[in-house]
């Protein structure tokens, strides 16, 4: 057996023990996982009540739906609406300048269960729809604001 002098024993428990700390802490070594590739526009099991923006609102009344302040005929149907928001993604990314000089649409969504409302700040901008939500700023995946709020086209309104 090999005999070991105090001194090399002493730096053998010193290598030990950095050894350990670096194993405890090999996550704060390695590169951070990016975050995820797209973000769900409303939670997967999230059961829409009411969608809010301005005067405009569709609410669930029973088994069905209603559209309050609308004044012209809508070519999609509640259901399909409420489609795109659950199916709609985003991706963060940081805006340009001229979406954040721009007043952005207040839009208030309601989920079954929640005490407050989702509050969506939405500003679209040359063929794409930006939205605040939480302080984040994102880009809406493939979803136009026409199918978003569909109401904007009203005549009446505008």
């Amino acid at each position: 057996m090999a005999r070991m002098s105090k001194r090399a024993f002493n730096n053998v428990v010193i290598f030990a023990m950095l050894g350990m700390i670096f194993l405890f802490n090999i996550n704060s070594f390695l590169p951070s996982a990016t975050a995820p590739a797209s973000i769900p526009l409303l939670p997967k099991d999230g059961y829409v009540l009411k969608i809010e923006q301005g005067s405009h609102k569709l609410e669930r009344v029973g088994q069905q739906w209603r559209w309050s302040g609308v004044r012209q005929t809508l070519v999609s149907t509640p259901e399909q609406h409420i489609d795109v928001w659950r199916q709609a993604t985003m991706d963060m990314a940081k805006p340009p300048r001229s979406v954040l000089q721009t007043e952005p649409l207040i839009t208030v969504v309601w989920l079954a269960g929640a005490t407050q409302g989702r509050v969506y700040a939405i500003v679209p901008a040359a063929n794409k729809v930006w939205i605040q939500f939480d302080s984040d700023w994102y880009m809406l995946n493939q979803v136009t604001i026409d199918e978003l709020l569909p109401w904007l086209g009203d005549s009446e309104e505008m």
